[in-house]
């Protein structure tokens, strides 16, 4: 095969190129859905090997890299995709002109990692001289090949972190399925995020891969001229660090188990219900014509959740004493983003809450809110606090004293008792080109296309949320008040945002969101995925409630409590997840908490000084 390749030049550079492509394709199964977390560690061996197997060059790598990139990113975000069905726009259409654009783009930076990977930070790679005769020889050769794969491991690891820290910043920002991510298998090996933060972890599988490769092939040189080679130390190290890793990562995920929380005095446990009613875009605007019914598909829900739960405790009670009727019944029910059919209207200028304009009637604090409140309660005996998603139309007087447009956020409303008590909060991370258009305000022509397509002005879309003040939320029965850190849709997935909000003391993760747009597709579980990531880094528990994807609760461990998912495990269905999240009453604040992403700043110096040494 080598020597055919050899022969065609034309037909082995398109056989090096599709190798990229298929190694990154490859690399997509380490996430959801397939999600075999220990390809991470051969992921990028086949991109090594051509890279540092042939000459160096910039251009070289960067296109190699570039390949491998839009390998992996368009199979595992291949659920982008429903988005244009969802506008009716035939998928070859959506591709060119939205879906392959976007991966070029994020696939610039494994491009720009593989260019440096292939000149600042390239290993030695000189061939054992023939003049070495002697194992003594050999071995001083293998000691400085030894080094130099080292100063490899270490810059490239850290330089991937910094790209992946860039790929999730930006007008672009896009934190999904870092390679670090890949190592959620087991728990033990990304409690460290708790530390480190989720970026960070990228460089555990990056250097493990180039200590391989370096390892494998000063091992192969020795061993093919002398019969046997040196001992492969930074191997060895590597094994034993990771061992380290994993051992400390074991006592970590155990005690921030779910479980092991609830059975220490100082945490407060807190029953949760979260609503799915697995509607996607198209079938939940065509239900919102009728508010209704819609409200009714969620209230039909909620009884469910507390009709089974209360049965469930009453079946204790009967066989254990100390277990009381309502003990278990939700506290905190949490209805999805998409959940409200008609909006809030607030004043612009001074956020008072104001009555529909256009039809009274249908404002939802006045008439939907008391129906689920009454309706459930009735039945379960239990009061609780909701928690839901929804729009909040900004109105302001123009001269005439008539009510304008002004605007719309997006926001997390917590209602713990009437109209009067809700609390709301808005999403702060908008979704590039689908709540705002990047630069539309600053480039003529992009305002006209979204004015036509949208049929609003620039400047009457959502307007983003501002602060970093948690909610304070009661918990009916014991006048304790817990902490609410808010996450619309996909912020569950930005590291920095959710962390400002962290305080000392109880808090929880509530997550609303509407994966609707992408329909019954791979979306919802890759995006929980994510989101488990929040609970180690801040050790914090989540509960998230979709409109279809995945609804669940998260202990601060990253593992998955309870999830809603049929019998052979789709997540797709309607119904409810319940769970009784471990809330620590004196839960301090972690180092990335703390400090952000240090150790990103971190890798970006070893980074540097890596490449500095090379050049010396």
């Amino acid at each position: 095969m080598t020597a055919f390749l050899s022969a065609h030049p034309a037909l082995r550079r398109w056989g090096l190129r599709l190798i990229c492509l298929v190694s990154g394709a490859l690399t997509s199964l380490a996430f959801p859905p397939v999600d075999c977390g220990n390809l991470v560690w051969l992921a990028l061996l086949p991109l090594l090997s051509l890279l540092w197997l042939g000459p160096r060059g910039f251009k070289r790598g960067f296109g190699y890299g570039w390949l491998w990139g839009m390998g992996m990113f368009t199979a595992t975000n291949a659920w982008i995709t429903e988005v244009g069905h969802v506008f009716f726009i035939p998928s070859a259409v959506f591709c060119g002109i939205a879906f392959l654009p976007l991966m070029a783009f994020f696939s610039l930076y494994p491009a720009l990692w593989a260019g440096i990977a292939n000149t600042l930070l390239r290993p030695n790679l000189e061939p054992l001289p023939e003049c070495v005769h002697t194992k003594a020889e050999a071995a001083a050769w293998a000691k400085a090949a030894l080094l130099s794969g080292l100063r490899a491991a270490v810059g490239c690891g850290a330089l991937w972190v910094c790209t992946e820290w860039l790929r999730a910043h930006g007008t672009l920002g896009y934190s999904w399925n870092s390679l670090g991510m890949a190592l959620y298998g087991g728990l033990s090996m990304v409690q460290w995020a708790e530390f480190v933060g989720t970026a960070a972890l990228s460089f555990i599988p990056v250097a493990t891969a180039v200590v391989l490769w370096c390892a494998m092939r000063r091992t192969w040189i020795q061993f093919r001229r002398f019969g046997s080679a040196s001992r492969p130390w930074d191997f060895y190290g590597t094994v034993i660090l990771l061992f380290c890793l994993f051992a400390g990562g074991l006592f970590l995920s155990a005690r921030y188990a779910a479980d092991a929380m609830l059975r220490r005095k100082n945490v407060l446990p807190l029953p949760v219900a979260a609503v799915q009613i697995n509607l996607d875009q198209n079938e939940r605007i065509s239900e919102g014509s009728d508010y209704p019914e819609l409200y009714g598909l969620y209230l039909r829900a909620t009884k469910q959740a507390f009709d089974e739960v209360q049965r469930e405790t009453v079946q204790r009670a009967l066989q254990r004493e100390d277990v009381g009727l309502t003990q278990q019944l939700p506290l905190w029910v949490i209805w999805p983003e998409s959940a409200l059919g008609c909006p809030l209207f607030r004043h612009a200028d001074t956020g008072e809450l104001l009555c529909d304009p256009f039809n009274p009637t249908m404002m939802f604090g006045e008439q939907a809110l008391p129906m689920v409140r009454e309706q459930v309660q009735a039945m379960g005996g239990q009061p609780f606090v909701l928690f839901t998603g929804g729009d909040e139309v900004l109105l302001r007087e123009d001269a005439q004293g008539m009510a304008t447009y002004a605007g719309m956020k997006n926001s997390l409303l917590m209602v713990p008792g009437d109209m009067a008590s809700i609390t709301t909060v808005s999403k702060q991370h908008l979704m590039p080109f689908g709540e705002y258009v990047p630069f539309v305000e600053h480039i003529e022509w992009i305002g006209k296309i979204y004015s036509e397509m949208t049929g609003t002005q620039v400047g009457e879309g959502i307007h983003p949320g501002e602060g970093s003040e948690p909610l304070a939320a009661p918990v009916p029965g014991t006048g304790e008040t817990v902490g609410v850190i808010p996450a619309v849709c996909y912020e569950d997935s930005v590291g920095d945002l959710v962390a400002k909000f962290v305080r000392k003391g109880p808090q929880v993760i509530v997550n609303v969101t509407n994966d609707g747009w992408f329909r019954r597709s791979v979306c919802g579980e890759q995006q929980a995925r994510n989101a488990a990531f929040r609970c180690i880094e801040l050790r914090r528990p989540m509960v998230r409630a979709a409109n279809m994807g995945l609804t669940c609760a998260i202990a601060p461990n990253g593992a998955v409590i309870d999830e809603l998912t049929k019998a052979d495990g789709d997540p797709h269905t309607a119904g409810y997840s319940y769970a009784v999240l471990p809330v620590d009453r004196e839960a301090g604040l972690t180092l990335y908490a703390l400090l952000g992403d240090w150790a990103v700043v971190l890798c970006a110096l070893l980074a540097l000084l890596c490449m500095r040494r090379k050049r010396a």
